[in-house]
């Protein structure tokens, strides 16, 4: 009993199935162009029929166009609708049908586009394919969707043409509409049916109930070039499909995958696998500015309500126009600046935007960079004059003068130089169209608008001047130059001045702890007469310099930054000195930046200690030969730093001069004495053993001779084990071997003491301890050098860095 019952349930569930599958009626020919021949007696005054060609056993390649002839043409869009994979696609022939009966019905918006555009429907490119052989290729072997033949493609790309038009018909056919109508917008319908089965599978050539597609709108899986420019207008249609209950695949938006590239090839599995290809539909695209998309259809009813989304973009204004229509006005571009179609109807619109898509590539565009607020301006040539008049910056007077009002840097071309001076005048444009130009102001509104163009004023004018409206969260200012002046101009320089109707800061501050801790508001308040001024090639070696003013040449504070030759940089001076101070005292300053011990290492520099070292030697140089020109005293530059910083000072001022008077390099002829050094916790000797014996946690300096750890200790160990290796080298470069009676003054200054400084006793902080101060005083006692040291416990009044070099750096004696 219940295996006679379980095979009843199978049967019955085989004639559901059987039922719900069922076969669906196959569109015959006849039915076909009986249909549209149809819609043509029946809506005679909307709808008109041609043959725009023959298809294999001339069949007619039909052209169904319907508008409201009540309705001049030259205020319409012009939308084409084809099909060039039907064929074995029925859906999409089917759905074209479905399309073209809904624009003849009494919808209000299909009234609304009849008056408003000229809807143009190919339903069926190749007649032969859709009713009789199921295939994709015609019967000369031509697909006319890609314009691929039996042997490679028929386009030629360059010339946009097809090498043996006699070999495809139906593509030839849909040409003649492009061409004669130039549309804005075209879309290709694209489908399921029976291009997957094979020819012994192919049986009554019956698609069945249910035969459905992942539906996909806008795009090609293949070739992600076919597709609106503007991923709103795809949107747009998106919405209104799912309006209507049907969804829409997003390509690689919904995959989650990023297209593919030349060099990203190797990554292809990746990668969305579509690639940008020519199709024979971007010869609209290529020829006209045509607006392309591709459309899957699955079912009828979601092409007809995707494509409402896309008429009513042609009926309304877009996004951020004024007039309606596709948005497919816009020839040139370069960085938010634009070329665009002029004229007051779609009609002369659509005669500017051919003339001038087919020109524009021998344009140069620019804008004054950097751009600034409350300033905007686009240059554009369009003649090889203009485009050398740019390069010799030959502009009118009004132009110049709003030019050196602003603080732009210059005017940033799209091409090189070299490249506008070799234009040549047979690539000059011919406008007989007239010319637009869009720039777009970063504010919703402004209080004042000066719109110029070559320096003279423009007035309000749809024609003849500018335009100015709020969309898209800009103030858009639209340029119209009529038929008359473009024909005569080579060059246009427009310049817009407005007065934002809000006040906008830019640039962002550090938290102000850190703002605190880096001295951000001295840096801000006192800028460098010149910034990064370089000393050498490497990006490290550069200087700030700080220039007095003075008739007398002044003196110099030459200041090191600290960091252990490892860190921080220049700009570190405003934690530690005030340079407006120095600067209303008369005295000049210049902040050096060095190259690091890791770059030292990494050029296999021993010890890599010298090359901080030596950097600051050669600055010290550099600043010296530009002391003419700065009006700098070279005989009274003190030096001064902190920790590393004072210990590079210390150097400089102990070692003898480095000067090389026969050098053919006049820098190197320059002295590397100073007047006195002023430093903050400086280490005035690198030898580990001489620091163990003053303080006996010492841990500074392996670093600089090539030990590599994560803490100083792990780097002092092997330093002092290793001493005696490095003797040679620390006679050179630690600052205390080279001490000498002829040594300037020095004055140290320690700030963290936490007890009295005293030799052989652990210190809380042994690279920044007073103890290394008594022990350079030490040394220099017996040479009759002046050494002060200055710390919190001494018992004496306060000083700074700021209070000793302003003192000694005034005093008109060359030793203070």
């Amino acid at each position: 009993m219940i295996r006679h019952l379980l095979l009843l349930l199978v049967v019955c569930t085989s004639l559901v199935a059987q039922e719900k599958y069922r076969p669906m009626h196959r569109l015959t020919w006849e039915e076909y162009a009986g249909t549209l021949v149809h819609w043509r007696r029946t809506h005679p005054k909307v709808a008109t029929l041609e043959s725009r060609g023959l298809s294999g056993q001339n069949m007619p390649v039909y052209l169904l166009k319907i508008t409201d002839p009540k309705v001049k043409a030259t205020d319409k869009q012009v939308c084409l609708v084809t099909t060039l994979h039907s064929g074995p696609e029925r859906t999409g022939t089917t759905g074209a049908m479905a399309f073209a009966e809904w624009c003849l019905s009494d919808d209000p918006l299909a009234v609304e586009t009849r008056q408003k555009q000229i809807v143009l429907i190919m339903p069926c490119v190749n007649p032969l394919a859709m009713f009789y052989t199921d295939r994709f290729r015609n019967e000369h072997g031509v697909d006319p969707y890609t314009g691929a033949g039996r042997i490679g493609k028929l386009w030629d790309v360059k010339s946009l043409t097809l090498t043996r038009p006699e070999d495809a018909p139906e593509l030839t056919a849909v040409l003649s509409v492009i061409d004669e109508y130039r549309p804005e917008v075209h879309a290709d319908l694209h489908g399921t049916g029976l291009q997957e089965y094979a020819p012994d599978q192919l049986g009554s050539r019956q698609m069945y109930h249910g035969q459905i597609m992942t539906e996909i709108t806008g795009g090609a899986y293949s070739n992600y070039a076919l597709r609106p420019w503007d991923w709103r207008v795809t949107e747009t249609m998106v919405a209104a499909g799912k309006e209507a209950g049907f969804p829409s695949d997003r390509f690689e938006a919904d995959a989650q995958r990023t297209f593919w590239g030349p060099e990203l090839a190797p990554l292809g599995k990746k990668l969305w696998h579509g690639m940008p290809m020519f199709y024979s539909a971007h010869y609209g695209y290529a020829k006209y500015h045509t607006m392309l998309l591709t459309q899957e259809v699955a079912w009828e009813q979601s092409l007809v309500a995707r494509m409402k989304g896309l008429l009513r973009i042609g009926n309304t204004v877009w996004n951020d126009e004024r007039a309606p229509g596709y948005p497919v006005n816009r020839m040139r571009h370069f960085v938010g600046h634009y070329v665009t179609a002029y004229g007051s109807s779609a009609a002369e619109r659509r005669d500017s935007r051919v003339e001038l898509w087919n020109q524009q590539s021998d344009f140069a565009l620019g804008f004054l960079y950097p751009q600034t607020d409350g300033r905007e301006s686009l240059v554009v040539a369009t003649t090889a004059a203009a485009k050398k008049a740019i390069v010799n910056r030959e502009f009118p007077e009004a132009v110049r003068s709003f030019i050196e009002a602003g603080p732009e840097l210059k005017v940033a071309m799209e091409l090189p130089d070299e490249q506008l001076l070799a234009a040549s005048d047979a690539n000059d444009a011919k406008i007989t169209h007239g010319i637009g130009f869009r720039i777009r102001l970063p504010y919703s509104a402004t209080q004042t608008l000066d719109v110029q163009l070559n320096g003279d004023a423009l007035t309000r004018s749809a024609t003849d001047g500018y335009e100015s409206w709020t969309a898209d969260g800009f103030t858009q200012v639209q340029i119209n130059v009529p038929p008359a002046k473009a024909a005569t101009t080579g060059l246009y320089f427009i310049t817009c001045a407005y007065k934002p109707s809000e006040v906008r800061l830019t640039g962002w501050m550090p938290p102000a702890e850190v703002q605190k801790q880096s001295a951000t508001a001295k840096a801000d308040a006192s800028p460098a007469t010149h910034t990064d001024v370089a000393y050498g090639s490497h990006f490290r070696q550069t200087m700030d310099v700080w220039l007095a003013k003075s008739t007398l040449p002044t003196p110099v504070v030459f200041y090191i930054h600290g960091g252990g030759w490892g860190a921080q940089d220049k700009t570190d001076i405003h934690q530690h000195l005030d340079v407006r101070a120095f600067l209303d005292a008369g005295i000049s300053v210049a902040s050096i930046n060095y190259r690091f011990l890791v770059d030292a290492n990494a050029a296999k520099v021993s010890p890599p200690l010298q090359w901080p070292l030596q950097d600051a030697a050669r600055a010290l140089q550099y600043l010296r030969s530009r002391a003419g020109e700065w009006n700098l005293d070279k005989m009274r530059i003190a030096a001064s730093g902190v920790s590393a910083g004072g210990c590079s000072s210390l150097w400089l001022a102990m070692h003898d001069d480095m000067a090389t008077p026969q050098s053919p390099d006049p820098i190197d002829r320059e002295s590397t004495r100073v007047l006195f050094t002023a430093t903050k916790a400086p280490q005035p000797s690198l030898d580990p053993q001489q620091l163990r014996e003053w303080i006996p946690n010492s841990e500074y300096g392996g670093h600089a001779f090539g030990y590599l750890g994560k803490s100083r200790a792990e780097t002092f160990a092997p330093f002092l084990a290793n001493r005696e290796q490095h003797l040679s080298d620390l006679s050179e470069y630690s600052p205390m071997a080279q001490a000498s009676a002829d040594d300037p003054p020095a004055y140290l200054l320690f700030t963290k003491e936490d007890k009295p400084p005293i030799k052989g006793e652990p210190q809380t902080d042994p690279t920044h301890s007073a103890v290394l101060g008594l022990m350079l005083q030490d040394a220099l006692r017996p040479l009759a050098v002046p050494c002060e040291v200055h710390h919190r416990l001494d018992g004496q009044p306060t000083r700074s860095m700021q209070d000793l070099l302003i003192e000694h750096l005034t005093q008109r004696n060359s030793r203070p």
